[in-house]
């Protein structure tokens, strides 16, 4: 179950759309049963599937996990003189570079990009 939500990640949002309206459905079932109690305990889809993206990643990069090697994206070089950005420029990665739409989609240029958002 770890894993399960990075098998939807590289879907296109037609199929991402469906499992969102289902949780919305459910979400105005819970708050029907019981109007006093406002709910908002469900977390979107999207950010459970970006958590474990990001975790994914941290295994990778920072744990060392050998069954996640293959994921595991280059650091970039280290910077030739000091700036203010030089310290966080060695936790970031180099994100592969893509044509297609589908190519942005799938788990490394996606959660690469992510990664490089999280530690700027």
């Amino acid at each position: 179950m770890e894993y399960s939500p990075l098998a939807l990640s590289s879907c296109p949002p037609s199929y991402l759309a469906r499992p969102e309206h289902v949780q919305r459905r459910a979400q105005r079932l819970v708050n029907g049963k019981s109007p006093h109690l406002v709910l908002d305990s469900f977390q979107p889809l999207q950010e459970c599937r970006n958590v474990a993206g990001l975790y994914v990643m941290h295994k990778a990069l920072n744990l060392h996990t050998p069954h996640l090697a293959a994921t595991k994206l280059p650091r970039p070089p280290p910077p030739l003189h000091s700036t203010r950005v030089a310290l966080y420029r060695q936790e970031q990665v180099n994100v592969p570079f893509s044509r297609t739409e589908h190519h942005l989609r799938s788990f490394l240029p996606r959660y690469g990009r992510l990664w490089n958002q999280l530690v700027r």
